[in-house]
């Protein structure tokens, strides 16, 4: 449980987010909770999630050592910012790992798709156009190596990973500092599958 003292102010957090989850913490709706980022002090990001009504939203905000506070949902440069000024320090591969998958959840922008896959026996397919059903057996056909790779390089850490964005399989490559500066670099795999877009 966290300390109330350690809590974020609402309407500090109600501002960075706006309408119309604003008015959703300050009544209450709303649950403001700590996010566990490896590496990275257990109280400088929160997720701000909103499960009633017909369309459930979540945010990710950084809180600042001065209270201030910031959505980091689809801003990247702001998570580059908080990281710098918390302090992040990264002890091994998995961690870093660990730590560029959160980065990709907190920093990705509400209305997408991002998410890392390891096999492509975690992927859902739905109904497709001829385009899409072409590229789904094209995929199958001569399926690329999809599981993460890390290994450590002279300046910290290399991290591979698949992700799904949207309706894309694509190969990302990030070099991670020990203090937590991400570089990132991708290549498509397949664009345009038949996958279902759950928000």
């Amino acid at each position: 449980m966290t300390a109330p003292e350690l809590r974020p102010d609402a309407t500090a957090v109600a501002m960075a987010v706006g309408e119309p989850l604003g008015s959703r913490i300050l009544d209450g709706a709303a649950v403001v909770a700590p996010v566990a980022v490896p590496g990275l002090a257990d109280i400088a990001v929160w997720s701000v999630t909103d499960e009633h009504g017909d369309h459930p939203m979540r945010l990710y905000v950084g809180v600042w050592p001065d209270g201030a506070v910031r959505t980091l949902s689809a801003d990247q440069e702001a998570w580059a910012e908080l990281v710098a000024v918390v302090g992040v320090h990264l002890s091994g591969p998995e961690e870093a790992r660990a730590y560029v998958e959160a980065f990709l959840e907190v920093t990705r922008g509400a209305m997408v798709l991002v998410r890392p896959v390891t096999s492509l026996a975690e992927l859902s397919w739905r109904p497709g156009s001829t385009d899409e059903e072409a590229a789904k057996e094209s995929l199958l056909a001569d399926p690329p190596d999809v599981a993460p790779a890390v290994q450590v390089t002279p300046s910290g850490f290399r991290v591979e990973l698949t992700l799904v964005v949207d309706q894309r399989l694509q190969r990302n490559l990030f070099d991670v500092t020990p203090e937590g500066t991400i570089t990132s670099s991708y290549r498509v795999l397949v664009d345009e599958l038949p996958l279902p877009i759950v928000r």
